[in-house]
Formats: structure tokens, sequence, C-alpha cells
């Protein structure tokens, strides 16, 4: 087998960086993108957290981007992490800010309405 290891992954302080922060949380998130979430999600560090925190710490995993997936894929993500029994949530930057800027309107119209 021929693997190639990154810089980022010979760097032992990174990991002591990231091994410190499993620690010291309560709850932790793993944000993969939803362009192919199972090729960027590492079950091992959910495995990880699991261990360490002896089931006293979360594992949250969010997969950003969801805007690009049709129902059809978002559904079977779903059904995918629910089988591996993964928490997962999906989410989309783009969405959100379009619910803010709903709410930004709505309040300038009743504004606008009120006077």
């Amino acid at each position: 087998m021929n693997l190639a290891i990154t810089p980022f992954e010979k760097n032992i302080e990174v990991w002591r960086q990231l091994w410190r922060v499993i620690e010291k949380s309560d709850v932790l998130m793993q944000i993969v993108d939803a362009r192919n979430p199972d090729f960027f999600y590492a079950s091992d560090l959910e495995k990880y957290i699991t261990d360490v925190g002896g089931g006293k710490k979360e594992f949250m995993l969010l997969i950003n981007k969801s805007d690009f997936l049709s129902e059809g894929l978002i559904k079977h993500w779903n059904d995918y992490f629910n089988e591996k029994g993964v928490k997962h949530l999906f989410f989309s930057a783009l969405k959100e800010q379009n619910k803010i800027d709903n709410v930004d309107q709505d309040a300038d119209s009743d504004q606008a309405n009120s006077n």
C-alpha cells in the first residue's frame, strides 16, 4: 500500500492541539463538505472522541453546503448516517443568509406600514 502523509499530518504539534481540544471540550463538531460527506467524514476521530470521553462527550457531524444537494441526495445521506448511528445536521450558509434577508425585509416592510 502506498500512502502519502501530508506535512499537516507529520506535525506532532497539530496532533497535540487536537488532543487538548478534545480533552477540554464537551461537544465536538466535525464539518464536512456535502458534495461527498462520507469521503471527508473521519469515523476514527469520532471513535477517538467517544473513547476519550467515556460517553460524556457529544459528537456531531455538520454537513456543510447542503444547498448543493437535491432533496433525494439529502434523504440518501440522512438515511446513510442514521444507519451508521452518526448524529448529523445539514447546513447551508446560503439558506441561512436568505432567512436573515427575509426577516430583515419583513421588519422593514412592517416598519414602513406602521408609519
